[in-house]
């Protein structure tokens, strides 16, 4: 039977190329140090990390061939169409949208734009209804009346007048 302690955890990737560059903090390093020299398989991996980074550090720069500027320098700059895309249309303001848009077609203004105009003018005229309703003058009769039709027992308010 084997403890806990006895089960070999393999360093990961990140691991192994921290401990090969040295850039572990202490612990860390000291724990990784102790695991590679008794891990055969993290050691060669190491060995390998540090081979790998050493061939890197002295490969030479990979050079530019000579006719790449030139080359580069020779496509031409990105110019705007001169006609939009197919499908759009730019209004007065500089904006696009789209032709088959049902809610900008027609002259003048915009659909959209009289659709929100009519529904202004709706409100304004419910308003003026009910601005209108709650300043006549309440008639106790007439309440008296539309009560009784109503089968309402209810009882109405009083007006007291002086004589």
């Amino acid at each position: 039977m084997t403890s806990g302690f006895e089960r070999i955890d393999h360093l990961n990737l990140d691991a192994i190329v921290a401990y090969a560059d040295g850039e572990m903090g202490m612990v860390a390093f000291q724990r990784a140090a102790s695991h590679v020299e008794r891990c055969s398989q993290c050691n060669a991996e190491v060995t390998e990390q540090i081979a790998a980074r050493a061939w890197l550090r002295s490969a030479s720069a990979p050079t530019i061939p000579l006719g790449l500027l030139d080359s580069l320098k020779s496509i031409p700059a990105a110019v705007p169409p001169t006609t939009p895309a197919p499908g759009l249309s730019v209004d007065p303001t500089g904006r696009a949208y789209r032709t088959n848009d049902p809610l900008r077609s027609g002259h003048g203004r915009s659909r959209l734009f009289r659709f929100g105009a009519g529904a202004l003018v709706a409100g304004i005229a419910v308003g003026a209804v009910v601005a209108s309703s709650a300043a006549e003058p309440r008639d106790p009769q007439r309440q008296n009346q539309v009560a009784q039709l109503n089968g309402s027992t209810m009882l109405q308010p009083v007006l007291f007048v002086q004589p």
